[in-house]
């Protein structure tokens, strides 16, 4: 396979997205070089995508385009520093209203409470224990060397908030959220709400656009075994064809305009990106329209 694939991994819990990584590079080392679409901290468990041969590079789009959906068990009263129960809490809530009320809360209520709260919407900083870079360091390796680095807060988006289970103090959650959404501060936000604290027991990605814990597959599998996507099944952005000529123009740089292309295909995501192809289907690269001009964002030609 001599295109740019993208393969969906399962990652169990206790590697990291790394150790996914290193795991099938050896395999995959004649395409070239191969990354992730998204970390997943070593609690953590679910959907890993790969890019490989090329796809890689389109890390940001799947970022910006494919919203993510996780399973979130939390712990309501208790508190830890890294927001999850890999170390031993730092602070619990040992109030009346907590065991006299919040333990008593119906499950209406705390959908209710929760959608109408954070559905649309949402501003979040990065977790002082997360992989979000300062100076081209991650924020946890900061915060383990005693320096707390505060980050601004900046707009997410939460699409779709499910309480699944309640059974106090374990609240299980389920949520669809714009990618850059850290769920262990999202759940910390979801329990103040509720009037008390709390932090993840477990995290699960369940989905990432079409890719689902489903069709996820082991990254002890044989290449042969594995089943690969194609780059625009997984980004299904609209189509724009080229005639031989302007095939050409457009894999050496040469910004089209609009009106030279050979036909447009408008059925697709909505977004300003589209799949540039010869009239082989072959994809040339991913593209944008700017001021009447077809510019070239990602090129595999």
């Amino acid at each position: 396979m001599n295109s740019p694939f993208i393969v969906n991994l399962y990652k169990p819990k206790d590697l990291t997205s790394y150790d996914i990584i290193r795991k099938v590079k050896p395999s995959f080392k004649s395409y070239g070089k191969i990354g992730h679409f998204g970390t997943l901290d070593p609690f953590a468990s679910g959907v890993l995508m790969l890019g490989v041969a090329g796809a890689q590079r389109l890390n940001e789009y799947i970022h910006e385009c494919l919203p993510k959906t996780y399973l979130a068990v939390g712990v309501l009263g208790k508190e830890t520093p890294t927001g999850d129960m890999t170390v031993a809490f730092s602070q619990e809530d040992s109030s009346l209203y907590l065991k006299d009320v919040i333990s008593r809360f119906d499950i209406n209520f705390i959908q209710e409470t929760l959608a109408k709260k954070f559905t649309g919407e949402y501003w979040q900083a990065p977790h002082k224990y997360s992989a979000a870079k300062y100076e081209g360091k991650a924020l946890h390796e900061w915060a383990r060397a005693g320096i707390e680095i505060k980050k601004e807060k900046k707009r997410r988006e939460i699409y779709n908030v499910e309480v699944v289970e309640y059974n106090f103090p374990i609240l299980k959650i389920r949520v669809t959220v714009s990618s850059g959404t850290y769920i262990r501060t999202l759940f910390s936000d979801m329990a103040q709400e509720l009037g008390t604290i709390g932090c993840l027991q477990d995290l699960i990605r369940e989905q990432v656009g079409g890719c689902n814990l489903d069709n996820a597959q082991s990254a002890d599998l044989a290449i042969g075994e594995m089943s690969f996507l194609k780059i625009d099944e997984v980004l299904a952005f609209r189509n724009i064809y080229f005639a031989e000529k302007e095939a050409k123009l457009y894999s050496n740089g040469v910004k089209l305009k609009k009106d030279r292309t050979y036909k447009m295909n408008e059925d697709g995501l909505n977004f300003n990106y589209y799949w540039v192809r010869d009239l082989n289907e072959k994809v040339l690269g991913m593209a944008s329209i700017i001021n009447g001009e077809i510019s070239s964002q990602v090129n595999f030609s």
